[in-house]
């Protein structure tokens, strides 16, 4: 008898995007307890008991798991205003920092990148033929 061999490796991502010059690198692979807390973390945002500081820790919670932490360290210094900010973390002169919808476009985008869920509402189906 011949078994039934499936290979489930899975190849690793590289999930990159740009904010002005600089690049975003996400980890090439999340554990699955990753993507289960991601996706915790998300719906705990959706609540209607959040507030807004728990909904902002969370995004930033979600972004930490996913990007490398390089990356994230400087996506946080870019959310930063350069002239307020002076310890050594502070952001180079001359950056243009991240606005609050970028960081919600870019949460979503990572989100349907890593599979967790759709970038964008899915349209009503079709009722088909009558």
């Amino acid at each position: 008898m011949m078994p039934i061999m499936k290979d489930f490796t899975r190849q690793a991502r590289v999930v990159e995007f740009q904010i002005n010059d600089d690049t975003f690198r996400g980890k090439p692979h999340l554990p699955s307890q990753t993507m289960i807390d991601f996706t915790l973390k998300v719906g705990q945002m959706e609540e209607e008991t959040a507030t807004p500081q728990q909904g902002f820790d969370t995004m930033m919670d979600c972004l930490q798991m996913v990007l490398m932490p390089e990356s994230y360290k400087l996506f946080r210094s870019r959310m930063k205003d350069p002239e307020a900010d002076t310890g050594p973390d502070a952001a180079a002169p001359g950056f243009v920092p991240i606005e609050l919808e970028q960081v919600t476009e870019v949460l979503e985008w990572v989100m349907g990148e890593y599979g967790l869920r759709p970038t964008k509402p899915s349209e009503d189906s079709s009722p088909g033929q009558s």
